[in-house]
């Protein structure tokens, strides 16, 4: 039964990542947002998100992190490839969705959500080496990414490293509490874990 439960859940969990992922970069653009991990509002965004016992604010602040962790300063050539990448995602395109992120990626390094579009294309293509390295750079850069240490979670699982996908879902979950799902997916890890210790 656990294994059953973890498989519906790990499907919630890739559909919600990819979601994540893509949708919320709409709301960036539509904001006009001109930042990236480094603005420097987010430190407060992620402060109230730890202090929030609401859940409809809690997905308002969400998507506002997102908002900034998508947005690219002054560069509107930039803005336009990650629209077409994510399309490009979305269509099941991912070989052309990998070269535009993998382009955006050498020309804006620093940018930590470039990364985590190709680590998430990568995971959905099965190369799992190639997102686990482009998540380890996503974490780099933003270490409160809960996106990435989610997808670096299901990859684990994926893997069978048990132990390693509940640090990462953990880890997750610390700085971004309002995980219903990813909390989820600790608690079957913890069960699985606990049985195979007896």
């Amino acid at each position: 039964p656990h294994i059953l439960r973890m498989n519906r859940i790990f499907d919630s969990l890739g559909t919600m990542r990819w979601i994540a992922a893509t949708g919320l970069l709409v709301l960036a653009f539509m904001a006009g947002a001109k930042a990236d991990q480094r603005d420097p509002q987010l430190d407060s965004l992620f402060a109230e998100l730890q202090r929030t016992t609401n859940q409809t604010a809690a997905n308002g602040l969400v998507a506002e992190i997102w908002q900034r962790w998508t947005a690219f300063e002054d560069d509107p050539r930039a803005t336009n490839m990650m629209a077409i990448g994510i399309r490009q995602m979305n269509l099941g395109q991912f070989d052309n969705a990998e070269r535009i992120f993998s382009d955006l990626a050498r020309t804006h390094p620093q940018h930590a959500e470039v990364w985590n579009k190709r680590a998430t294309v990568r995971f959905m293509r099965g190369n799992d080496v190639g997102s686990r390295r482009d998540i380890a750079r996503v974490i780099d850069l933003e270490p409160r990414h809960f996106g990435a240490l989610s997808g670096l979670g299901m990859i684990n699982i994926r893997a069978g490293d048990l132990p390693a996908a509940l640090q990462a879902f953990e880890a997750a979950v610390r700085v971004n509490p309002h995980m219903d799902q990813a909390e989820a997916m600790i608690e079957d890890l913890r069960q699985r874990l606990r049985g195979r210790a007896l």
